[in-house]
């Protein structure tokens, strides 16, 4: 059986998915959960196993301490010229989808991500940022009211060594 033919990648395809595979790899968690404004602060553990699928889209799989357990599919979409996420988990029956945007310096991805949620849609921000020890700072912001923004869940990725 032969492999099936990849369409030709085109520079900024190219980029943009070794930007995703640079998050291959067995990684360690250390989260903070801030459910809502005043909610007192949990702490877990878990681990993130991510994966790149048919050289084109980063897979991850989170499972933690707590029990908390979830599944997103990171890429690149070429027609529409930008990053696309999907992610699923044990807090709700619907599919978050998001669009994301990478900084000039390649450091931080910023997704726009909706989801239904009870017959409405719920929008919130993720923003993970690559630092220069190698750990990623992920940042889950939820809108208030008032037109701020609410860090939900902050957590800090070590990669796995080897």
């Amino acid at each position: 059986m032969s492999e099936p033919q990849m369409p030709e990648d085109d520079a900024e395809t190219a980029a943009a998915i070794d930007w995703l595979a640079g998050d291959e790899g067995v990684w360690d968690a250390e989260m903070e959960v801030t459910p809502f404004p005043g909610a007192p602060v949990s702490r877990t553990s878990g681990t993130s196993t991510n994966r790149m699928v048919a050289g084109r889209w980063l897979v991850t799989d989170i499972v933690t301490d707590s029990g908390y357990a979830g599944h997103g599919i990171y890429g690149w979409d070429p027609g529409a010229r930008q990053f696309v996420a999907a992610w699923v988990d044990v807090m709700g029956g619907s599919i978050a989808r998001g669009t994301g945007t990478l900084d000039d310096a390649g450091e931080i991805m910023t997704y726009e991500v909706a989801v239904q949620y009870e017959g409405r849609t719920a929008r919130y921000r993720e923003v993970t940022e690559r630092r220069p020890d190698g750990t990623r700072l992920y940042r889950n912001l939820q809108p208030t009211p008032e037109g701020a923004e609410h860090e939900t869940v902050r957590a800090v990725y070590s990669p796995r060594p080897g």
